[in-house]
């Protein structure tokens, strides 16, 4: 059974060298023990990792990414395997420890600067102008550093360590209380005089301490350059191979989403297998038996494609038996039971809401307690219910209970589970059995009580050959519209037989959604961040009368504008945003905005907050950057006539819609428009 234990205990560094003792990092050398630079069990030196993070800053080709990832990770699994986690978490940067512990690291820019200017005997306010004029305040804190004399005379300082640098941005990250700024601060002076003049290390250790490197190194990239880094070295540069074992690094992940665990059994199979060479493609398949679904750690949920017409849904699932079910207006959890009795509640994004929701533990210990079910995890939506007149409530009003220390006594929001799934029952995984199966064990092993746990209202379509398509059409049609006034977002429809299984962390076919809205629309809302604003006109004075809207693209880390709102919103609402997001205005774009020139806001936010926006359709723009070069060389898309839906509280801002699903959205709509998407602005509205 793989251990769940937090990652984020820092270990001690196993040398004591000093800066002298590192030779450099050798990108062209192939030998991985002489690449690295430094002597087999002692500690990764952090200009070893910075000098890799410079190599990869300088490319923007993926695969070249990857493959200098790679070496680097290899260089360490051969000479220091002990590190090779702190490294991984150092690339992943946003987060410390898996997902679930909430361990993430994100400095505010004003601790940052008085760091940096005591650090380097620079005054603050000057380092404040050069980060507004340089806009990055990793490269100002490199050039202070490059620039000051040494304070060490009579001795140099130790290596800075990635092991070093790991366990100090785990120390501040959990930091709290009123004396916290004045340590966090005492620990990055120390980092950074530490750093070593002559490398780039002061630039990335203020990058991982906001939380974000800015070279283009994304999450799977991190998991690719793993698995090859573990490949046999006659396998390494096999494509085949290297797909084969990729498969089951990231099967293995998404079931176990834990770095420590996955690196653990990655290092077990290479230490005992071929010598140390590495591992053939298929030894990646014992990762199965190490890393597999857990209770007590959550799951990437697995996600819908958006549909916007009843014959894609036929198309899709053509011949095969599907099932409807209510698409409710809550809020996903996954909910776990574990052996011991133990309760854990996750959202989507792995953020543990136990402590939000102590009436859905009642619920589901209720729910299970007939059938003696001791384990299981169940998929499910939360809903908001007045349990006086037996009515499903807006998520509007979900969002407005506590996120912790809810008591049972004091809840006024009342919610009800609508289970939909069951991927673990009992000491068994069943994410590989087929909908029908897993609902049929839902049905018989759950105890149903109206208001506080029930299951999906759904409906199963035969889909024969010999059905009628109209017929077919009109079944689904009619579910949705008493999907509709039931007071549900729509449907999700659901292959129930063949291919049937659930992926965790896929947006798969087998799932679609389909909404009231997204007919004849494109298909899909959209989670966009609000980056920034236009001061309004007439009788929208004094507030912000427009918002500019971006999707995410991870693989650039940029935040990509792609539609202007300024329609739709009520006079309460703009008060609203506005009180909330005039504390949030920054001097000008970030570094991470990829705008066009003639994209002139008012004021500019740093990115805080996702919305869930629908609109009319998506268009080929040369004025909006969303999905630049995925559907038109040199031209972005626009969503045009975008309406606002809701705040999605349960997303990061990293977890907004991406770039490629925002190219996937205007491919399926059929479209072959050219229209500039800035023509819907309705600045008379503002």
């Amino acid at each position: 059974m793989p251990k769940k234990e937090s990652t984020a205990t820092p270990a001690k560094a196993s040398s004591t060298a000093t800066m002298g003792d590192v030779t450099g990092y050798k990108e062209k050398e192939k030998d991985p023990k002489k690449r690295g630079g430094w002597k087999a069990g002692d500690a990764v030196p952090y200009a070893a990792l910075a000098r890799v993070f410079a190599l990869i800053e300088e490319t923007s080709g993926r695969l070249v990414i990857q493959d200098t990832l790679a070496d680097f990770l290899r260089s360490v699994i051969e000479l220091t395997p002990s590190e090779l986690v702190p490294c991984i978490y150092l690339c992943v940067c946003t987060e410390l420890a898996p997902a679930y512990e909430n361990v993430q690291i994100g400095i505010g820019d004003a601790i940052l600067i008085k760091s940096i200017g005591e650090a380097t005997g620079t005054n603050a306010k000057f380092v404040k102008e050069l980060y507004q004029k340089e806009g990055d305040l990793g490269k100002v804190a490199l050039n202070a550093r490059s620039k000051q004399s040494t304070l060490f005379t009579f001795q140099k300082p130790k290596l800075l360590s990635v092991q070093n640098v790991y366990s100090d941005m785990v120390k501040i990250a959990r930091m709290t209380g009123n004396n916290s700024q004045a340590s966090k601060c005492s620990i990055i002076k120390s980092l950074l005089v530490r750093c070593d003049k002559t490398s780039e290390e002061a630039k990335y250790v203020i990058r991982g301490l906001q939380g974000k490197l800015r070279i283009g190194l994304a999450g799977q990239s991190i998991l690719m350059a793993l698995t090859q880094a573990f490949l046999h070295v006659k396998e390494a540069n096999d494509k085949l191979k290297q797909a084969e074992a990729l498969k089951c690094v990231k099967r293995a992940f998404s079931e176990f989403p834990n770095y420590e665990t996955l690196a653990a059994a990655l290092l077990t199979i290479f230490e005992r297998e071929n010598g140390g060479k590495g591992l053939h493609a298929p030894q990646f398949e014992e990762l199965a038996v190490m890393c597999h679904l857990t209770p007590g750690v959550p799951v990437s949920p697995m996600l819908a494609r958006p549909t916007k017409s009843y014959a894609m849904v036929l198309d899709r699932f053509q011949d095969q038996p599907f099932t409807c079910e209510y698409k409710y207006d809550g809020e996903r959890a996954q909910i776990h039971i574990l052996e011991s009795g133990e309760i854990s509640i996750f959202s989507r994004n792995f953020e543990n809401s136990t402590e939000r929701f102590p009436d859905v533990k009642l619920s589901i210990l209720k729910a299970a307690r007939k059938n003696n079910v001791t384990s299981c995890i169940v998929d499910a939506e939360v809903v908001a219910v007045d349990k006086t007149t037996n009515q499903r409530l807006p998520f509007q009003v979900l969002s407005t209970r506590s996120r912790k220390n809810v008591v049972l006594s004091d809840i006024k929001v009342q919610v009800c589970i609508y289970a939909f799934d069951v991927i673990y029952l009992n000491g068994e995984s069943l994410l590989k059995e087929p909908l029908r199966k897993r609902r049929e064990i839902l049905e018989t092993m759950f105890e149903i009580e109206d208001g506080s746990f029930e299951l999906a209202t759904s409906l199963n379509v035969a889909n024969t050959k010999e059905d009628d398509m109209e017929t077919t059409v009109e079944i689904v049609r009619n579910f949705l519209e008493e999907a509709v006034k039931g007071n549900c977002e729509g449907l999700m429809v659901k292959t129930l037989e063949k291919e049937a299984t659930y992926e965790p962390a896929n947006r798969s076919h087998k799932w679609l959604k389909l909404k009231k809205d997204y007919l004849d629309g494109i298909g899909d809302s959209t989670d966009l961040v609000p980056v920034g604003a236009f001061y309004g006109k007439g009788k929208r004075t004094g507030v912000y009368g427009a918002y500019l809207l971006a999707c995410y693209d991870p693989e650039t880390e940029m935040y990509q504008c792609i539609t202007k709102l300024g329609t739709g919103l009520s006079d309460e609402v703009l008060q609203q945003f506005y009180t909330q997001f005039k504390d949030k205005t920054i001097d000008k774009p970030r570094n991470d905005y990829e705008i066009n020139d003639t994209i002139k806001p008012d004021v500019w936010f740093e990115p805080s907050t996702v919305w869930e926006i629908l609109g009319a359709d998506l268009s080929i723009s040369p004025k909006y950057t969303a999905a630049i070069g995925h559907v038109a060389k040199d031209k972005g898309i626009s969503l045009r006539f975008p309406r606002f839906i809701r705040l999605r509280e349960d997303k990061k801002t990293t977890q907004a819609t991406t770039a490629a699903q925002i190219a996937d959205l205007y491919r399926a709509q059929g479209l072959n428009t050219t229209n500039d998407g800035g023509d819907n602005d309705d600045d008379d509205l503002l």
